[in-house]
Parts: C-alpha cells; structure tokens; sequence
C-alpha cells in the first residue's frame, strides 16, 4: 500500500464512522466498526509485541509508517517491572482524513478506534491517550504499558 492508498483509507474509515454515526448513533458506529478492526490489531500488532519489549516491537512498525507519510518516534519508558512504550506522532491521522473528507470539526475518532482495537486485541496492554492533535495539542501521544512477568 502506498500512502494515497493509506490516506484514502483513512478517509473511507472516517466517511463510515460518520455514516453509520448518522443512522445509529456513536456508540453503535464505533462497535459496528471495531467488530472487524480487532481481529485486524491482533495480526499487526500481536507478533510486535509478544516475546520482546513494547518499545523495540513498535520501532520495528515505525519505517512502514513512515513509507506511509505517518512520522513515528517510540520512547521506551519501561521502568520498574513495568514495560513501556510511549508513542509520539507528529502526523495526525484524524487530522488529516477529516481535511480529506472535508470535515471542519477535528474528530479524534480514528485513533479512538485504534486505540480500542488494541486494548481488546492486546487485553494485557494498558493504552492511555495523553495528547490529540484533534483535541488541540501538538502531537499526538499514546502510552502503552503492561507488567513484566517475573
């Protein structure tokens, strides 16, 4: 995939969410949605972060990312007995498909989506949204954390 492809995807994701928004209401648009999407985090996210550290699994995704026009940089916070990766975004993916869409109103809900997608797909991760672009900050970050076995 290239990043015309990834962006148009974005845009496809965001125009159904906003769809299904309109037909049946939030609540139900996010499930209708994450029901596919959860399967998917499990095969991409899964063989990146089982047998090794949060931080080196999700560096190893950052130059696919960045093939897509999406800048990632990984922060390993681990500390502890906690392992921890902190996940900084200068690109916005919501930002960036509402344009697209030609939406006005900045709507995190791609990254809510994704973030939920990998807290029912990754159970023993904790995910915690810190900054949004779409909410008005600088970058996006995300923080992911789980206990280290023994």
């Amino acid at each position: 995939m290239d990043e015309a492809e990834y962006r148009q995807r974005m845009r496809a994701r965001l125009e159904e969410y906003l769809r299904l928004r309109d037909e049946v209401g939030d609540t139900e648009a996010r499930e209708a949605l994450l029901e596919p999407y959860v399967p998917l985090q499990a095969a991409r996210m899964g063989p990146l972060v089982r047998g090794g550290g949060l931080a080196s699994g999700f560096t190893r995704a950052t130059r696919a990312f960045a093939e897509l026009g999406v800048h990632i940089e990984i922060v390993d916070a681990s500390a502890d007995g906690v392992d921890s990766a902190v996940e900084v975004l200068t690109t916005c993916e919501c930002l960036a498909a509402c344009a697209a869409a030609g939406v006005a109103e900045p709507l995190p809900v791609l990254c809510e989506l994704d973030n939920e997608a990998a807290r029912r797909a990754l159970p023993e991760v904790e995910v915690e949204v810190t900054h949004q672009q779409a909410r008005g900050a600088h970058l996006c970050v995300f923080r992911y954390t789980r206990r280290r076995d023994g």
